[in-house]
């Protein structure tokens, strides 16, 4: 079906040669954040020119493109979303874009993946998936990560289908990439004494679902914590033996810090918007497993 759909969007607008996107031959594709810029590239290749919407360093859920940034991306000839309802600001930026360029393909990456309910807490709103409030955080999952890519490559021979040999392969070599990282990820966490885990942010519902953790949230739905709540994860922590306190770089840091000193263990930072995306993962199983030494 979403084959389909992304070849009518095709015949309709009338597919664009990828060598009119850009001077360089190359065609402008536009991705939401960091990590699904390594998954497009990794697929596209030299093919594809690839933009990220939300500059490194930034929190998605709160972040709103300029006019100028809106234009940018408006020049491309796709663009790459996490999922209708999951990020407030592309909702909105996708009426904008549409309206700047109504032959703009628009593509959600969280189709075919089974959503996971998330903290009501974010500005979050129905989604065609599931009729609770999902966690948008699809990406920190390899698992995820694979069907992105099989979605970006269906996507990428349909409206260049003369690369389409160039898209099988790569798709092939990632998915070999991926398959590679879950099973390294789990020889790592396979050997953790407590499947719970303490970081700043409920952002790894996906990652904690697919090797069977738990995340204990300090801020949860980006609000900061009660005294009450900090002395409930200094508790987890204790009973756990759980000595680190995971932090990321798009929120404060002072709660978890308390926290760390509380049970004398240290901090260490995971980073959920990652450059290098599959490596990420091991470094998160790598971090967790050293949490309990």
């Amino acid at each position: 079906m979403a084959i389909a759909v992304i070849l009518i969007a095709c015949l309709s607008s009338g597919c664009v040669d990828p060598e009119s996107g850009e001077e360089d031959g190359r065609m402008p594709v536009a991705v939401t954040i960091l990590p699904m810029k390594e998954i497009a590239s990794a697929i596209g290749g030299d093919r594809i020119a690839v933009t990220v919407v939300v500059p490194p360093g930034t929190e998605p859920h709160t972040f709103e493109p300029t006019p100028g940034q809106i234009a940018s991306i408006a020049q491309s000839r796709i663009f790459f979303r996490v999922g209708e309802g999951l990020l407030p600001f592309e909702d909105r930026l996708v009426s904008r874009l549409s309206s700047q360029n109504p032959d703009l393909l628009i593509v959600d990456l969280s189709e075919g993946i089974d959503l996971i309910e998330g903290d009501a807490g974010y500005e979050h709103k129905e989604n065609h998936h599931s009729t609770e409030a999902a966690d948008p955080h699809i990406w920190l999952s390899p698992k995820n990560g694979a069907l992105m890519a099989g979605t970006i490559a269906r996507t990428l021979i349909a409206i260049d289908p003369e690369g389409e040999a160039i898209y099988q392969e790569n798709l092939d070599e990632y998915q070999k990439r991926t398959a590679s990282v879950d099973a390294e990820v789990r020889q790592i966490l396979g050997t953790l004494p407590s499947r719970r885990f303490i970081i700043t942010h409920d952002a790894w519902g996906y990652f904690a679902h697919e090797y069977d953790l738990e995340q204990v949230a300090v801020h949860i739905g980006g609000k900061e914590p009660t005294a009450r709540e900090i002395q409930e994860v200094i508790r987890i922590a204790r009973e756990d033996e759980i000595k680190i306190v995971c932090i990321e770089p798009q929120f404060p840091e002072r709660s978890a810090r308390v926290i760390a000193a509380e049970i004398n263990g240290d901090v260490v930072v995971i980073d959920p918007l990652p450059e290098a995306y599959l490596e990420n993962f091991i470094r998160v199983a790598e971090a967790l497993q050293g949490g309990h030494i």
